[in-house]
């Protein structure tokens, strides 16, 4: 059994703040191959992420601590959808395919759900690489 508490959260935030990425995250699941990943992503403001999709694969977004903006954009990176996340929207869950990113605007933790195994997101589905 494993459990996360409040306290959990706030070292993870920590350790964010003081990344160079401004953001870390903690892995649930044992091993990148398991079938399904869950993961905790804490970031700060100011870290950036890279606008991405994920082909073939789902992915479900649950905000726990703070807030930020989830975006959904078109093929030619128009944003076409936000969700104010920990503020309008708890969880948001995407299909395979959708391009989206990431403005976070306070620390923030949230749980990451998706399909593995684990794979790099290839240079094609990833519209602003560098971040």
């Amino acid at each position: 059994m494993k459990s996360f508490s409040q306290n959990f959260f706030d070292e993870l935030l920590q350790k964010a703040a003081e990344s160079p990425r401004l953001r870390t995250n903690f892995n649930i699941h044992d091993d990148t191959a398991d079938p399904i990943n869950r993961l905790y992503i804490a970031a700060v403001p100011g870290t950036e992420f890279a606008t991405h999709r994920h082909q073939g694969k789902w992915e479900l977004v649950t905000c726990i601590k703070g807030s930020f903006i989830s975006k959904i954009l078109n093929d030619d990176g128009d944003v076409i959808q936000e969700f104010r996340m920990g503020e309008d929207t708890v969880t948001i869950e995407l299909p395979p395919g959708v391009w989206h990113t990431i403005e976070v605007l306070t620390p923030c933790v949230f749980l990451e759900v998706k399909q593995g195994p684990y794979a790099p997101v290839p240079p094609e589905d990833t519209m602003n690489p560098g971040k």
